[in-house]
């Protein structure tokens, strides 16, 4: 891989899905992890939401292909330390994880002209439809983006499974989402938790 001839580097493991992300970063506490958008198992938003929890002050980078807006927003907000997309140049990427490494936030510039982009348009966007979620469902839709699982949800609130499955499909009905993913972004994005 391109980081091993960088002697500064030291590559402590690779994931091959969400969950192994999780456990391999809970057994290396790597100084910078690089996560996906998609991976399999559990987008790469919930990882970064279960690594931040596990770690407050965990330094991820998201290496992605997909530059939509909202991702980027919601990474950012939920505490990636940036957000570079994949086919940047080797340099590009290195300087990246040094930035990481630093505590410097660090944005490939594609990126950096979405979010720009997007802080025009949004003041004078139209206010989305107002939203009504009651207390439980406000509850539950924070846990959602915190990257906790229907299960672990309804332990937390001390509610059935069913109970959760009902109240999520609610939320994502007032959301207009079809994804976990969607509803955490949305729900970023709206400020509704």
């Amino acid at each position: 891989s391109l980081l091993s001839n960088y002697a500064e580097f030291n590559i402590v493991a690779e994931a091959d899905n969400g969950r192994q992300a999780i456990t391999l970063f809970r057994q290396h506490t790597p100084d910078v992890t690089l996560l996906d958008i998609r991976m399999p198992n559990e987008s790469g938003l919930d990882v970064l939401n279960q690594i931040r929890s596990l770690q407050a002050d965990a330094k991820v980078l998201m290496l992605t292909s997909f530059d939509d807006s909202e991702y980027v927003l919601t990474a950012l907000r939920a505490g990636a330390q940036g957000y570079v997309l994949k086919g940047i140049s080797d340099d590009m990427l290195v300087h990246a994880i040094r930035a990481a490494c630093r505590g410097e936030k660090v944005l490939s510039p594609q990126v950096t002209e979405q979010v720009v982009q997007w802080a025009i348009t949004e003041d004078t966007a139209v206010s989305p439809p107002h939203i009504t979620l009651d207390e439980d469902e406000r509850q539950i839709l924070r846990l959602l983006v915190e990257g906790a699982s229907n299960q672990e949800i309804a332990e937390k609130l001390f509610m059935s499974p069913t109970t959760v499955k009902r109240k999520l499909r609610t939320i994502f009905e007032q959301l207009n989402v079809q994804t976990r993913t969607q509803a955490a972004a949305e729900a970023v994005r709206q400020r509704l938790v």
